[in-house]
């Protein structure tokens, strides 16, 4: 009679593979090409693994034997492995899973990926039937899973990935997602807009370890403030329900992106990782249980980050919007007032200040205060300091274009200054503060915008895209402070 290890017993032991998964000291990558190849195939986890440069010891296997280019032996077998192996990543086809994974129990391994695709997802009788072959032989011998049909690991501490030109800079946000692509694009963009990640999941089909494993390990990992999350299923709701709770109540922010809430969506979850979706009524009802953070693109995601991140002591939502345009003036004020961000008039001591060196044509001080002009001169610090120190002011939005006519290196230096004084200024600030990038109408405009972007993001300002998108990503942060 085989023994079957309680849930507790299970929850225990895959926390214990996860921190093995995310940190391991020895890896073998199944499926290394001598030939150098592009995006799939084990010489891609290779090439990441050997970016990060974390891994103690990384194993090579090919069935053919032989060496890489620059020397790296490929071992035909685990057996023919010289020392202890933790964790396996397989890159072969579905069909050679089976040796594999025999291999691996002899070898002792701890915690598998199958990067492998081809199982139950398919919907094919046989390939699931395979799919429950592979899940049971493991389970016989407590070797926990990661996938199959996904991409499996990144972590910039433990120096495991499949993202070759990732960043290797340690970050504070961690991700768990169904779908590796989702993940990939998180990160790039999320490098892109200063936000740099500790430990991330892919875990595709999710046949051992679940959503709510990763997300136990991720809402108590020292490295990871907020967590993010892309979810198609949700095998074991009640845990995951039950670990959401606990986070917010911990005040340790997560944020879900929900795929399949459409009728489309729902059918495309199931031939992507073999989930059923469910209906948005369902999943409104789940997020107000778990008192987490809805987003409804990769884009709300990264704008949450940034916000949880950047903007961490922001009390309430009245806005003080800043910038140049009188109509652009007026739309950010309907949008703020759609998203419940109030733009209330300043107090008449703040006026006062700024009426001392603002031009009486052109220009409006009662909030949105419609001077383009004080964020290219000394007059900066003076604005935002007396409106941040306004007591009708929660924070500051400072919007700003990057088409700016005249000389292209004029406008250039004109844009770095902004940048230097709104870093210099930021820190002073008695409240948080925002700069969205408006949308350029020109390709120099757009490369301008990227930089002005990287020069905040290294300077540790919160940079979003849109007026709406800071607005919407405010409001929702405040909701959950206030749950």
């Amino acid at each position: 009679m085989s023994f079957v290890p309680t849930d507790s017993r299970r929850e225990a032991d895959a926390q214990a593979a996860l921190q093995t998964a995310f940190a391991p000291q020895s890896v073998a990558i199944a499926g290394v090409s001598p030939r150098t190849t592009g995006w799939g195939g084990g010489q891609m986890f290779l090439r990441a693994v050997r970016n990060l440069d974390r891994v103690p010891q990384v194993y090579c296997l090919n069935p053919r034997g032989g060496e890489l280019d620059d020397g790296t032996p490929l071992y035909r077998s685990l057996a023919e492995v010289p020392g202890p192996v933790e964790s396996l990543i397989s890159a072969v086809p579905a069909s050679a899973i089976l040796g594999l994974i025999d291999d691996a129990v002899a070898k002792g391994v701890k915690v598998i990926h199958l990067f492998t695709a081809g199982f139950g997802e398919t919907g094919d009788a046989e390939r699931a039937e395979l799919e429950a072959e592979v899940l049971g032989r493991l389970r016989e011998a407590g070797i926990r899973l990661i996938g199959p049909n996904c991409m499996g690991i990144h972590s910039t501490r433990g120096g495991v990935s499949w993202m070759d030109d990732g960043s290797s800079k340690p970050g504070r946000v961690g991700m768990l997602s169904q779908s590796g692509m989702n993940a990939s694009e998180v990160v790039g963009e999320g490098g892109r807009r200063g936000i740099d990640f500790s430990n991330v999941a892919s875990f595709g089909n999710a046949s051992d370890l679940n959503e709510a494993d990763f997300l136990d390990f991720l809402a108590h990992d020292p490295d990871s403030d907020i967590v993010l999350a892309y979810l198609e299923g949700i095998r074991n709701g009640r845990r995951f329900l039950r670990i959401a709770r606990e986070m917010s109540q911990a005040r340790k922010p997560l944020v879900v992106l929900k795929g399949g809430l459409t009728e489309a969506g729902s059918r495309a979850a199931s031939s992507h990782t073999g989930s059923l979706a469910g209906s948005a009524q369902i999943w409104n009802a789940v997020q107000k249980q778990g008192g987490f953070m809805p987003a409804n693109s990769v884009e709300e995601l990264l704008d949450l980050a940034v916000t949880i991140e950047r903007m961490p002591g922001v009390a309430g939502p009245r806005c003080a919007v800043l910038g140049g345009g009188g109509g652009v003036s007026v739309l950010a004020a309907d949008i703020c007032d759609r998203n419940d961000i109030p733009v209330p008039w300043f107090r008449e001591q703040t006026q006062e200040v700024l009426r001392e060196f603002t031009p009486v044509a052109g220009t409006s001080i009662r909030n949105p205060l419609d001077a383009g002009f004080m964020l290219e001169g000394d007059h900066m610090e003076t604005a935002l300091s007396a409106v941040a120190d306004d007591p009708s002011i929660d924070w500051l939005m400072v919007h700003t274009g990057t088409d700016g006519g005249g000389p292209r290196a004029r406008q250039d230096d004109n844009l770095r200054q902004m940048a230097d004084g709104l870093a210099a200024v930021a820190p002073k600030l008695s409240k948080p503060l925002a700069v969205v990038i408006r949308q350029s109408r020109t390709a120099v405009g757009f490369e301008r915008g990227l930089g002005l972007q990287s020069a905040l993001n290294e300077r540790g300002i919160a940079c979003f895209q849109s007026i709406e998108s800071c607005a919407r990503a405010v409001r929702r942060y405040l909701d959950w402070q206030d749950r």
